[in-house]
């Protein structure tokens, strides 16, 4: 391949440009409205029944806005206030309604849209209630009425003239958020100067995610930059190879996105550490074949650009395969993302390689056979020193090692599984302020559905009612739950007998009693609606099979649908997730440790392998858990890119490395290993230096992977340097 390359750059080149093209193609396909939905399989059975849940039920997507002040809203200078706000939100032609609380403020009457919604609620609640107190007011106002929520309503008549969909919500909520507070601004209103603006609900969810990723973005792009300059400044100090790796990665980045394009993959916020990853593992791949370039010109060898692409023939193809195979794990994984994750670097991996084999070595083959001095070589080269003393006392390392694994494994296996995707953001961002004033102040964010349905019974049969009674006590009697709300709780209000309610129910249609969010059209079906407390990932699983296990038990001609909610599908996804995950890594590194067996003809090679490599990973996931880490969708993840990226460099070790036998010495070892071992110091630092960008990171998920990846890095050099050489000494000894 390299020869044809040589002889017929042209074409090369060419072949080249037109990918390119094609990629730029694809990448103005790409979708990039960021959504906290794209993290489900669109055709997964509980997603789709949420889908169609909220659908039936009128369960808009609303932002909801939540006002704190030191005041009583219900005061009537601050409900004065509070209606002039109201009113100027009504007159932004981007805002269609302003519901929560605004629909029980009973002066709300100056605005054409207020007088029909004020005329509208009137209509609806006299249907239905003569109430005493509102059963659904304590969702909107706290017991000391000094923190109101309003759900906002948009028009998406201005969607269009945005080229997506996350670049219209961040300006509209964007908009809307300068307007809140600005109106509360101290400087206008000296009574409010204490009143405080939180958005909460799924579109502020989303809006956040843009947010993050654009931060990301903005911090990866200058660290990628800079890593290249470092190693430009103290390794790869020849303009041309730089040039040439540069290239290579722009290119591979090309191609890469034009896929995600052309296949319509899905692109979430973890997706904004694709590009890092890709360029990391460049230049980590491509410092093998310079460092062996510069090896072979110290040699005199006449062609060391040939000499070096066949010095790293087998360690490079080896290592594209095992880490391809390490990402395509990501490819068992339930969420989309992450799919589309594991696919992305996979394929840049491959590109990478032929890349190297084509637009490379055209490049490099202009370089001048000179040879660089890169400082930091006699750093390097002490780890041989280092890895010399480690044998010296072969069984104190391999009692620290066996003793550390076993406390490991104790310590790895208390690990629990708490994803939240409420949790992804750092305590000072919006959308995290939010959710802990919403816990403060009302019921919190975690909120999932029971559909009971009415074929069988109707809404206002006693049986019915007394089921929805009967389902909502047991509910409240379990420490997760902070509120239960279902139609009963307006038949109380009113004080309504069952042929009352049923009089009502067939003189109105669902629109004209307001309770499309909480009996269907047609009344099918009601939702009984529960508030959860904060719940990590199993507790959320735990909590709705004991459920299961009382509807089991309490068994009736009423149906009743399966839990539904976006935390609670979420949970679902993290554990299904955290399985696949732990499954696919170990049938990947029972494989990758047969090949390595394979390809050196010896178990023993293979066994070892499987040491070196998952040690460090069984270490690292020990430590995290006694930092307080947990299995989430970032740390899950790390299990199979990292089994991937770390056994390159011992595949680039065990394959130089002669076979031990009786006959010879332990002296033959240290030349190869002493040869080796300065690269895989560099990928290493390169890789750790990459990966570490991550750590800037806003969003929770690339920062756990980042940290995990680091040290599982780290780790994994270690064991090359320590124990892999101790193990060698041992198994020559146990053959002498």
């Amino acid at each position: 391949m390299i020869n044809r390359t040589l002889k017929y750059p042209l074409w090369v080149g060419l072949a080249v440009f037109i990918l390119i093209l094609v990629s730029i193609l694809g990448m103005l396909r790409i979708n990039l409205d960021v959504n906290f939905n794209d993290y489900f399989a669109h055709d997964d059975a509980q997603f789709i029944a949420l889908q169609q849940m909220q659908q039936r039920f009128a369960q808009r997507n609303s932002l909801l806005l939540l006002l704190e002040s030191q005041q009583d809203w219900r005061q009537v200078e601050q409900e004065s206030e509070l209606i002039n706000f109201i009113n100027q939100l009504q007159a932004d032609s981007t805002i269609i309604s302003v519901g929560g609380y605004g629909s029980f403020i009973a002066d709300l009457n100056t605005g054409a849209n207020a007088h029909q919604n004020k005329a509208d609620t009137s209509l609806q609640y006299s249907q239905l209630l003569a109430y005493k107190k509102h059963p659904r007011l304590p969702l909107v106002i706290n017991e000391t009425g000094t923190a109101i929520v309003l759900s906002i309503q948009f028009s998406e008549r201005e969607k269009n003239n945005y080229p997506n969909a996350t670049l219209w919500r961040e300006k509209t909520i964007d908009n809307l958020l300068a307007k809140a507070n600005g109106f509360w601004s101290s400087e206008r209103i000296e009574s409010s100067d204490s009143v405080k603006t939180y958005l909460s609900g799924e579109q502020a969810l989303n809006w956040q995610y843009a947010k993050v990723l654009r931060h990301d973005l903005t911090w990866f792009a200058p660290g990628l930059l800079l890593i290249i300059a470092l190693m430009a400044l103290l390794f790869i100090r020849t303009r041309v190879w730089l040039l040439a790796i540069a290239i290579n990665c722009i290119i591979t980045l090309f191609i890469t996105l034009g896929l995600a394009g052309w296949l319509n993959l899905t692109i979430a916020a973890i997706s904004a550490f694709i590009p890092v990853i890709i360029i990391t593992l460049s230049l980590a791949y491509s410092a093998h074949l310079y460092l062996a370039w510069q090896q072979g010109i110290k040699q005199g060898i006449a062609e060391p650009v040939k000499f070096s692409f066949e010095h790293n023939k087998q360690p490079l193809f080896y290592a594209t395969l095992t880490t391809m195979l390490g990402f395509a794990l990501l490819s068992f994984s339930p969420s989309p993302p992450i799919q589309s994750f594991g696919v992305l670097v996979s394929v840049a991996v491959v590109c990478h390689y032929l890349l190297c084999h084509s637009v490379l070595v055209i490049i490099v083959s202009k370089a001048q056979n000179k040879s660089v001095n890169e400082p930091f070589n006699s750093a390097l080269l002490t780890v041989e020193a280092i890895a010399k003393n480690s044998t010296k006392v072969p069984k104190l390392m391999l009692i620290i090692v066996t003793v550390i694994s076993i406390l490991s494994l104790i310590s790895a296996s208390k690990l629990e599984l708490n994803d939240d995707p409420f949790s992804y953001f750092p305590r000072d961002n919006p959308f995290s302020q939010s959710k802990q004033k919403m816990q403060q102040y009302f019921d919190g964010v975690n909120l999932i559905h029971y559909e009971i349905s009415t074929k069988e019974q109707a809404i206002y049969d006693k049986q019915y009612l007394a089921f929805l009674y009967q389902f909502a006590r047991f509910l409240k009697q379990q420490p997760e739950v902070k509120r239960v709300t279902h139609i009963g709780d307006w038949v109380k209000s009113a004080g309504l007998n069952q042929s009352q309610f049923q009089r009502v129910i067939n003189q109105n249609s669902v629109e004209q009693l307001g309770l499309e969010a909480e009996i269907s059209t047609d009344y099918q079906s009601s939702l009984v609606s529960l508030y959860l407390a904060p719940l990590t990932a199993r507790q959320m699983i735990d909590f709705e099979q004991r459920v299961s296990m009382w509807l089991i038990d309490n068994q009736t001609d009423i149906g009743v649908s399966h839990a539904l909610g976006s935390s609670l599908l979420f949970a679902h996804l993290s554990i299904d997730n955290a399985k696949n995950m732990l499954w696919s890594f170990a049938i990947a590194l029972v494989l990758l440790s047969m090949i390595l067996g394979i390809i050196k003809r010896s178990m023993m090679f293979a066994a070892i392998g499987l040491v070196v490599n998952f040690l460090p990973l069984l270490w690292v996931f020990a430590a995290w858990q006694l930092m307080g880490g947990y299995i989430s969708i970032g740390s899950a993840v790390v299990l199979g890119i990292m089994l991937g990226i770390i056994v390159d460099d011992t595949l680039h070790l065990l394959l130089k490395l002669p076979q031990p036998n009786k006959a010879a010495s332990f002296e033959s070892f240290w030349p190869r290993y002493a040869a080796i071992i300065p690269v895989i110091s560099f990928t290493s630092l390169t890789l750790v230096l990459g990966f570490g960008i991550g750590l800037a990171s806003d969003f929770a998920p690339i920062a756990q992977l980042s940290l995990l990846s680091c040290l599982v890095i780290v780790l994994a050099w270690l064991f090359d340097v320590l124990v892999l050489p101790v193990i060698y000494h041992q198994w020559r000894r146990y053959l002498a």
